[in-house]
């Protein structure tokens, strides 16, 4: 038995229920009448992690835009923060949120082909 309230873990499951890559990649993030350019350290599907990024609180609703190298097209859509794994240290975890099936699939099809070695 988890020693997680349901809640917790669903959540936990949700935020990594696609397959992570190292790929960095510039995206533009809107809040408000900000917009902010982070780089993401990790990318999946389902959202991506930006490592230096000054975070939002969790909950925060942001805008995403992607531009994938190679690919003429934006990826746009609505995300959440989902993490901020230690409010001390810059960084948030991003879910995106309504991903048309075929941005999702450029997105895992994107990082699966760029996702660098953790070792370089």
């Amino acid at each position: 038995m988890s020693s997680k309230p349901d809640d917790e873990a669903s959540s936990a499951d949700e935020r990594r229920r696609g397959a992570r890559h190292p790929v960095e990649i510039a995206v533009e993030i809107s809040f408000g009448s900000q917009l902010h350019i982070h780089a993401t350290g990790n990318l999946s599907a389902g959202g991506a992690f930006f490592h230096r990024a000054i975070p939002y609180a969790v909950g925060t609703k942001v805008r995403l835009k992607l531009h994938l190298p190679g690919d003429p097209k934006a990826v746009e859509c609505d995300g959440e923060v989902v993490n901020v794994p230690n409010k001390k240290d810059l960084g948030m975890g991003v879910r995106f949120l309504e991903l048309s099936q075929d941005d999702r699939r450029r997105l895992d099809e994107f990082a699966a082909a760029n996702s660098r070695s953790l070792g370089s």
